[in-house]
């Protein structure tokens, strides 16, 4: 019986444990017979005592001074995460088993050994990682002992079985392949750490693969000998499969014969193919390059594996260029997969990309078209705002270029006219003498020419007329009814027949009121109302300055740079007031034509 000293932090509880006494383990004497001609595998499962249901405590059945029995791990929840221990045959410390182990992998309740080693015999300990210092007697202890094949088998049963997915088939205990089943003793098996069958045969008869049995099985049988009883556990790897494929492989990628490339940039192109299972599989792929002057030129040969199931396997190989040349455009590039049954090619190409300029020269396009769209939109709805703003910088003031003395006359129905004022809240008369003062001369700056406040009375009515057009570089004509059919239609006759001799005299056209041109109307006077700029009198919303009927205005004024400020700019109740009509009834003057 051997005592070992221990120091550790308890990971449940953090308080310190003096050691723990594996004579209190349960105990087994495992045999692992190898032979030197295999490469065999071993694996140990912990099997922590566990309480049983026949052993649970009973209070009836004690006295009253006696406690309860406690069972060896009845106080643990958690038996699968244990720690693994190495007492060393050679007598050398006990140590815990990590990853730092080449050969033993601990995985949980299981230990597995990749290599058979002489030096992996001795004494394994198995025992919970969380748990309380009254449970030190629940652990495992599995004495190993390593020896060669003696009994001069032959052809022992393989380490490794495959089994065909939906058949009837068999699975050999490797260290009784030599035994008649006369001599099969009885077998424990044992799949990817739990039981299968505890009293079974050799071999394990399974009546229909299924993919569930994949795994790895240990199977047990008792030997007895001079020295002790032992239990002897070989392993088996067993793994389904379906049966070998009777198609060649099928390239998945590339897809396509073409490929643009950059000239000068790397290039990496994959080429992906499918091969059916073989239970033997060595799969040939990789990539050749063929020119039109030159064979075949093999680019490479090494691949990987991308995806696997029971059925097929995604083998890929990869192609680099470390930069695309001209001489690589005219190669032609083979993709190349081969099994047992055939081969399979798919040829590529490349072709120089030019798609980023064109994208480039496209979208530049796209936008200079937007752009002139959005400008000529900008255009169409503020011309007149544009143009304005560029005579107010930019050209020179009319006045400088000529000797006339007004900006523009303008012309109206008179009061003696035949039809009421009373059809709008705002008369021609109150236009002319009172909203084109205010906003085109207070505000602007226009000198503007009306007939009862600027022309002295007494003289001639047609002379006083012409005279008046002569001096001006705008005449502004407001249309009405009453005005085509009344005598002061004579005014835009007269100033027709002087803008055909005179080029810097234009007339502006104002449509007060919708009317039907009389027969009587001078035939110019016809021809001029359909080719003369005309503004549309929009009633009380062309009223404020800055409306859009006072922007056409100032479109068809002459040019002026004179500004003046904006609070010179006073529109009022009073504007419309009797005190500005009273003005216009004294001039003295008659608004019919002399004879």
């Amino acid at each position: 019986m051997f005592y070992w000293g221990w120091i550790f932090l308890w990971l449940a509880t953090g308080e310190r444990s003096k050691g723990f006494n594996i004579s209190g383990c349960s105990t087994k004497n495992f045999l692992w017979m190898y032979s030197a001609k295999s490469e065999e595998k071993f694996v140990l499962f912990c099997d922590l005592p566990a309480p049983k249901k026949s052993q649970v405590h009973n209070r009836n059945t004690h006295s009253p001074t006696q406690g309860p029995e406690r069972l060896p791990c009845s106080g643990i929840k958690d038996l699968s995460d244990v720690q693994w221990y190495l007492q060393p045959q050679n007598g050398d410390t006990l140590r815990e088993i990590t990853k730092n182990y080449s050969h033993i992998i601990p995985d949980k309740t299981t230990l597995h050994f990749s290599t058979t080693e002489m030096n992996s015999a001795g004494s394994y300990i198995c025992r919970p990682r969380v748990r309380s210092p009254s449970d030190e007697a629940c652990c495992a202890r599995m004495d190993v002992v390593v020896e060669p094949r003696t009994d001069g088998c032959v052809s022992p049963a393989p380490h490794t079985r495959y089994l065909l997915l939906g058949s009837t088939d068999s699975i050999y205990c490797p260290s009784l392949g030599c035994h008649g089943d006369a001599r099969s003793p009885e077998v424990t098996w044992y799949r990817n750490g739990k039981l299968v069958s505890e009293k079974g045969s050799n071999p394990m008869q399974l009546d229909e693969v299924y993919a569930f049995h994949q795994g790895t099985y240990a199977c047990d049988h008792s030997q007895s000998d001079d020295t002790g009883a032992w239990t002897v556990r070989a392993v088996v790897q067993v793994k389904t499969i379906t049966k070998d494929t009777t198609l060649q492989p099928d390239i998945l990628s590339p897809d396509t014969d073409t490929l643009e490339a950059e000239l000068g940039k790397p290039l990496t192109v994959y080429c992906k193919a499918r091969f059916g299972f073989e239970k033997d599989f060595k799969p040939v792929i990789r990539w050749y390059s063929k020119d039109s002057d030159q064979d075949l030129e093999i680019l490479t040969t090494e691949w990987r594996n991308v995806q696997a199931t029971d059925e097929h396997k995604d083998v890929e190989c990869a192609l680099h260029l470390k930069g695309v040349t001209r001489g690589d455009l005219h190669k032609t590039f083979i993709c190349f997969a081969q099994n047992s049954i055939g081969n399979a090619t798919r040829s590529i190409r490349l072709k120089e990309k030019k798609g980023v300029l064109y994208l480039y020269i496209l979208l530049g396009t796209v936008t200079a078209l937007v752009g002139m769209l959005a400008a000529g939109a900008v255009l169409f709805t503020y011309w007149i705002e544009i143009v304005l703003l560029c005579r107010t910088y930019r050209s020179k003031d009319e006045a400088r270029r000529d000797e006339k003395e007004f900006d523009a006359f303008i012309s109206y129905a008179k009061r003696s006219s035949f039809e009421s004022e009373a059809t709008s809240p705002v008369s021609e008369e109150t236009l002319a003498l009172n909203l084109f003062p205010e906003v085109l001369e207070n505000k602007y700056g226009y000198t503007l020419c009306l007939l009862e406040r600027d022309v002295s009375p007494g003289g001639v009515y047609a002379e006083d007329i012409v005279n008046i057009l002569k001096k001006s570089r705008r005449g502004i004509f407001i249309l009405s009814p009453s005005y085509v059919n009344g005598p002061s239609v004579f005014e835009l006759q007269a100033a027709v027949n002087l803008a055909l001799n005179d080029q810097t005299l234009k007339l502006i056209l104002i449509k007060f009121r919708s009317f039907r041109e009389p027969d009587s109307l001078p035939h110019l006077v016809t021809k001029a109302l359909r080719v003369l700029p005309t503004v549309t009198w929009r009633g009380s919303k062309s009223v404020p300055p800055s409306s859009r009927f006072w922007t056409q205005m100032r479109y068809h004024m002459p040019v002026k740079t004179r500004r003046v400020p904006w609070n010179h700019l006073r529109i009022t109740s009073e504007t419309f007031s009797g005190e500005s009509r009273s003005k216009t009834e004294t001039t003295g003057r008659s608004s019919q034509p002399r004879e």
